[in-house]
């Protein structure tokens, strides 16, 4: 089911160990709609079983003021809080029934101007003494209480069954047109979410982003260049001072390595310098 944007619900983070928060926002162009979407928010909320809190305004020097003190809430903002998968249950369902029981509504609007400009009804005289603000004001509240009815069944479904009244104007027949869309579409069922979009809600709230954690810095290692020495002397001079060794004991020996040179040459390499090697080698030790 797609749905227009009716509830901002960014990731939810984490008050406490087992418990979450998701800060809701309701960016309806008019204050009153947004307030309407705001009740319906409540009410699931309280059905599933999660803290709801309305936050205060803004203080005049921006800060958050103290309802007490203001008595002013801001309705465009809820903040639920609850263990988990209870939260991620209940932000599952928020959208569908947000999203449901605005359709109803609008549903109800749609035979409200119906009604109005039917030929019945201006002979009814209904219309008589309104006027286009006043009939704008009046489908305005038809809406609204539609709405508010609506969110009454969400609990427990119709608790009676009212009747229309045609020879009532229309706008004081809400509860009675709230119950017909309502049965039209066989209600809202406020449970009706899938294990799959619980699991996808819940994924997101214990997700962790491992592209902003820290990573310790890594020490810089000099790369350690080794040039092979060209003659005995060189090397004997790499090893150090205390290793170096009478040039006599070692120049005469016939004993040769052999070593493969640059372009694949073998190089004939005098025992002495495979002595100067292993000297080298015990005064690394």
């Amino acid at each position: 089911m797609t749905s227009r944007r009716y509830v901002d619900i960014p990731r939810p983070h984490q008050l406490s160990p087992g418990r979450f928060q998701a800060d809701l926002y309701f960016p309806a162009s008019a204050p009153k709609r947004a307030r309407q979407q705001h009740a319906v928010a409540t009410e699931l909320a309280r059905i599933y079983g999660v803290n709801a809190t309305i936050p205060a305004l803004d203080g005049p020097d921006g800060s958050v003021a103290q309802a007490p003190v203001t008595g002013r809430l801001d309705y465009r903002r809820l903040k639920v809080q609850g263990k988990p998968r209870s939260l991620a249950r209940y932000l599952a369902a928020l959208r569908r029934v947000l999203t449901s029981v605005e359709r109803l509504a609008t549903r109800a609007a749609r035979a409200f101007g119906s009604w109005r400009r039917s030929l019945l009804t201006v002979l009814s005289g209904h219309l008589d003494d309104e006027t286009p603000s006043t009939l704008r004001a009046r489908a305005a509240g038809f809406r609204a209480e539609v709405l508010s009815t609506l969110i009454s069944y969400l609990a427990r479904g119709p608790q009676q069954l009212p009747r229309r009244d045609p020879s009532r104007p229309l706008w004081e027949e809400a509860e009675g047109m709230a119950f017909e869309v309502w049965q039209q579409v066989g209600g809202i069922d406020p449970w009706a979410v899938t294990a799959e979009e619980i699991d996808a809600e819940l994924q997101q709230m214990l997700h962790t982003d491992l592209s902003v954690v820290e990573q310790p810095e890594t020490e810089d290692v000099p790369a350690v260049q080794f040039t092979m020495p060209e003659t005995v002397a060189e090397l004997l001079e790499q090893s150090g001072p205390a290793e170096q060794a009478p040039l006599e004991d070692v120049v005469h020996q016939k004993i040769v390595i052999t070593a493969r040179g640059p372009a694949g040459a073998s190089v004939r390499m005098p025992a002495a310098a495979r002595r100067a090697v292993r000297l080298a080698g015990a005064g690394s030790r």
